[in-house]
């Protein structure tokens, strides 16, 4: 399910903005400290990016038994989908999160957030250091041209990240040039998206690539980090929200297109992955939009 942090968002203030370089839609955008609520939270996910930046203090994010710590000056980006829980174990932590979609027809900036499979941490580089202040004091003026001024900073803040993120992406991405794992990953997921809404299953998949039930759920594991149903889901998941946001389709008709044999069954199954209904989550899209 969906997972917001308590507490408010940034009231009356659209933090979304275009470049030449790409679109970042900021969904939420806080600044919070200990002393002001729980930071600590229980296993959860998000249908976008977050990034989570410590100013002061330090946090553990768990995931599938896996933990990075993030300690003052340091930041991790968790790509969408990814179930993870946050532990704060320091006397006092203050931290900003961003929730947030990027669109961007640059190669680097599309694969470095968008392609990423695994949250990574990483620390601050000056200039992060220096808008990640900045940012901090516009929270606490808030004049008439806050709003305009934060979703500059915010916006070149995740540029000033793809610049450290990118490294790892484009080693990565090289890797899996000189292997056959791009490959299989280009057959799993042209198969996944060209089914997602034809109910296909493990069998389908691993029948598509010639292979065994047991090797392709071991290869899905490894390249994806999930189980072949949970990539399904996430993708029709993702096929059914890009459908929501256009307003020319109804709820109806989505869930004839997502083959459902009715609205309602369609409406529980959206609710039971996303947390909320569909209706919410398409007025959720256009009252930030």
């Amino acid at each position: 399910m969906i997972f917001v942090e308590k507490g408010l968002l940034v009231n009356n203030m659209n933090l979304s903005i275009s470049s030449d370089a790409m679109n970042s839609r900021v969904s939420w955008c806080r600044i919070i400290s200990s002393d002001e609520e729980e930071l600590s939270t229980n296993r959860h996910k998000h249908m976008i990016h977050e990034l989570h930046y410590v100013y002061e203090g330090e946090l553990q994010f768990e995931f599938d038994g896996n933990i990075l710590g993030c300690c003052s000056g340091e930041y991790i980006f968790i790509p969408a989908g990814n179930i993870h829980s946050i532990k704060d174990n320091a006397s006092f932590t203050q931290k900003l999160v961003l929730g947030f979609d990027i669109i961007s027809n640059n190669d680097t900036i599309s694969n470095t957030f968008n392609n990423a499979q695994v949250p990574i941490a990483k620390g601050e580089t000056q200039t992060f250091h220096e808008l990640a202040k900045a940012l901090k004091h516009k929270f606490s003026s808030r004049d008439l041209m806050t709003s305009v001024s934060m979703a500059c900073i915010v916006h070149t803040l995740l540029l000033e990240t793809v610049d450290s993120l990118a490294e790892n992406s484009v080693s990565k991405a090289k890797q899996l040039r000189e292997s056959e794992d791009c490959q299989r990953i280009d057959k799993i997921l042209s198969f996944v998206n060209e089914n997602a809404f034809n109910n296909i299953t493990v069998t389908d998949v691993a029948n598509a690539l010639n292979l065994s039930v047991r090797q392709t759920s071991r290869i899905c594991k490894r390249l994806f980090a999930c189980t072949i149903n949970q990539l399904i889901v996430q993708v029709r998941l993702k096929q059914i929200c890009l459908l929501l946001t256009n307003s020319k389709y109804s709820i109806a008709e989505i869930a004839e297109v997502a083959n459902f044999a009715n609205p309602y069954s369609f409406s529980r199954y959206f609710s039971h992955y996303a947390g909320v209904t569909p209706s919410a989550y398409r007025k959720n899209y256009e009252i930030h939009n």
